[in-house]
C-alpha cells in the first residue's frame, strides 16, 4: 500500500506530541524526521523507543542525517559520519525505516555544482564512506538510504546504480527525488529519469520525494504539488504499477500548499 508522508520540519519546529497531531491532521501516515530541525525539545538518544510511542500511529519513514561526504573540511566529514552512525543506532528503536543522506559536493557549503563532483574518483570516495555506513547499519538491523542530485556527486540514476553495484549490500536503499536530478536543460525528461531509476534499481527504492516546479527566468523554482510542470498523473500511475509499497514523502511543500498537495496526490493514488 502506498503511504504519504511529509518532511517534518516543513510543518514547523515543535514538540513531538504537537508534530504528531499536526501531521495526522493533514492525513499523513508518516514523517521524514530531521531531529534538530523538527523537534523543539532536547532529544533523548538513549531512549528512542519512547518517541516511537509518542509518534504512533505515525511512521518514521526516514531519519534524515544528511552530511557532505566529500566536504573539503575533513573534520566536517568525520562529524557527519559520527552523526549518521548515531542515527543508525537509534533507528530500530524509533521504528524508522532507514537513515538517509545525499552524496555531497566538493564545493563544501553550500552543496553547489562544481565539475569535479561528477568525476569517477569523487564517486569512489562517496562509495567508500557509504560502504562503511552500510556495514554499521547491518550491525544495528537498519538501512542506509542514498539520494542523488544533479549538482552533487551521484548526479543521475546511473551513478546511483554504480554505487549499488560497488557496495552490493542488502542494507543499502535508494531515495528517488526527480526534482533533484533536474536542471534547465533536462527538466522535460523527468519521466525518463523515473523510468531509468525503475529500470536500474526498482527493488532498492524505499522512498520517493515529491516536489513540483516551474521555470522562472531560466531557473527551476519549487511550487506546490499539481501546480507545476511535473507530470504527476503519469508518475503516480507508474508508481502504482511498479512500486505499490513505496513511501511518498512531500519535501519542501509548506503552508497552504500542504493541504492542496495532499488532496491532489491522494486523488491520483485512489484513481482507478
Amino acid at each position: 500500500m502506498i503511504e504519504l508522508g511529509i518532511r517534518a520540519h516543513d510543518l514547523g519546529r515543535m514538540s513531538a506530541i504537537d508534530l504528531r497531531k499536526e501531521a495526522l491532521q493533514y492525513g499523513f501516515s508518516g514523517i521524514q524526521l530531521v531531529i534538530p530541525k523538527a523537534l523543539s525539545d532536547p532529544f533523548d538518544y538513549q531512549s528512542p523507543e519512547k518517541y516511537r510511542h509518542i509518534f504512533s500511529p505515525l511512521k518514521i519513514m526516514m531519519l534524515g542525517a544528511y552530511f557532505n561526504p566529500v566536504d573539503p573540511d575533513f573534520d566536517k566529514v568525520t562529524l557527519g559520519i559520527h552523526n549518521f552512525k548515531k542515527h543508525l543506532q537509534i533507528a530500530k528503536g524509533l521504528g524508522a525505516l532507514c537513515v538517509g543522506s545525499e552524496t555531497g559536493s566538493l564545493m563544501g557549503t553550500p552543496w553547489g555544482y562544481v565539475p569535479e563532483n561528477h568525476r569517477p574518483e569523487t564517486l569512489a570516495r562517496v562509495i567508500d564512506i557509504f560502504h562503511e555506513l552500510v556495514l554499521f547499519a547491518e550491525k544495528h538491523d537498519t538501512y542506509v538510504a542514498v539520494e542523488g542530485a544533479y549538482n552533487h556527486v551521484a548526479y543521475d540514476p546511473q551513478q546511483i546504480k554504480i554505487m549499488l553495484d560497488a557496495i552490493q549490500h542488502p542494507r543499502l536503499r535508494v531515495v528517488v527525488d526527480l526534482f533533484n536530478f533536474l536542471h534547465p536543460g533536462n527538466h522535460q525528461e523527468h519521466l525518463a529519469l523515473l523510468d531509468r531509476s525503475l529500470s536500474l534499481f526498482q527493488e532498492q527504492i524505499i522512498i520517493l520525494h515529491l516536489k513540483d516546479y516551474q521555470i522562472e527566468n531560466g531557473v527551476i523554482t519549487q511550487v506546490g504539488l499539481g501546480k507545476g510542470l511535473m507530470n504527476y498523473p503519469a508518475i503516480i500511475s507508474r508508481i502504482k504499477r511498479k512500486l505499490p509499497h513505496v513511501h511518498l514523502i512531500f519535501e519542501g511543500v509548506k503552508d497552504d500548499d500542504i493541504a492542496s498537495s495532499f488532496q491532489y496526490i491522494s486523488q491520483l493514488i485512489n484513481k482507478e
